[in-house]
């Protein structure tokens, strides 16, 4: 008995899972503006990051941290941040943005007082929106593989993807993190937006981790202690690593960087879990008002 109520979950939580992916690539193929949206911010991006490459240069103690010393390589990290920055973004603000948008429309109760997945119910807006992505990510890459000369590698693409893998289900728990603050606390999108952008910044994006001891030797190490808390900086450093090889240097060897990564994930899992009943037993003991 059991072993079929087990199964008759997971059926259920994947029937919540398609259905919740096939209304958010309705809602993005009927307002085309956010398509536009999204392929504008990946353009300048990549156009900001050709500009960094030609305007500025790394100084001679980052570029022996990282092994990053040439144009083109400055080029690449940059837009590789950017690249891998549209899943993030989307596996970080797409449960957030569901919760909200059922707030609005006053539809968020109908999915708690129902035995539906909670989990699948903020799932399908991260999936949904990675899959709309892969769009502008692969000419992105693209440009990535052919002036780095690895367009013809399959390593080096094939790893590279699984990185972007990793990062898409490191960020999910991540999300749904954030998805029960905005639950908890209304209108906590700018306290998101705020940690997003500094995430983004912190965590090695456009600036290598590996620098911030040389930029500022006081704070530069507490800077570099508090990114090792996310699993957003072992992303980037291994996408980075394994598009330029053996030449960069990681901030942890490769394979301790992939542990960290999967117990960072799961503790942020084990988190938006715990928010997740919080909410339910709020919700059981107040009343539906707090959704």
């Amino acid at each position: 008995m059991a072993v079929q109520n087990v199964g008759f979950e997971i059926k259920a939580g994947f029937r919540v899972l398609g259905i919740g992916i096939k209304r958010d690539l309705t809602n993005i193929r009927r307002y085309k503006v956010r398509l536009i949206g999204w392929f504008l911010s990946m353009a300048i991006g990549m156009f900001t990051g050709y500009l960094f490459s030609v305007l500025f240069e790394l100084n001679p103690a980052t570029a022996g941290e990282t092994g990053i010393s040439t144009a083109t390589q400055v080029f690449i990290f940059f837009i590789g941040g950017v690249a891998l920055g549209t899943f993030s973004d989307s596996a970080l603000w797409a449960p957030m943005e569901r919760i909200n948008q059922d707030i609005h429309y006053g539809t968020l109760e109908a999915v708690f007082v129902t035995p539906s997945n909670r989990v699948a119910y903020l799932l399908s807006p991260t999936i949904s929106d990675a899959l709309v992505n892969l769009i502008f990510f692969i000419p992105a890459f693209i440009i990535i593989m052919t002036v780095n000369g690895t367009l013809t590698n399959l390593y080096v693409i094939g790893t590279t993807l699984l990185v972007v893998l990793a990062t898409i289900v490191s960020m999910m728990a991540f999300g749904i993190f954030f998805a029960m603050i905005a639950l908890l606390i209304r209108k906590s999108q700018p306290i998101a937006l705020f940690l997003s952008m500094l995430m983004q910044f912190l965590c090695g994006a456009y600036v290598p981790v590996q620098a911030y001891e040389s930029m500022n030797p006081v704070f530069g190490p507490i800077l570099k202690y508090i990114a090792y808390c996310f699993p957003y900086t072992y992303c980037y450093d291994l996408f980075r690593y394994f598009t330029f090889g053996s030449q960069y240097n990681t901030l942890f060897p490769v394979w301790v960087e992939f542990v960290i990564l999967g117990v960072t994930s799961i503790a942020f899992v084990i988190i938006a879990g715990f928010l997740l009943k919080l909410v339910e037993r709020k919700a059981k003991n107040v009343g539906l008002s707090i959704l």
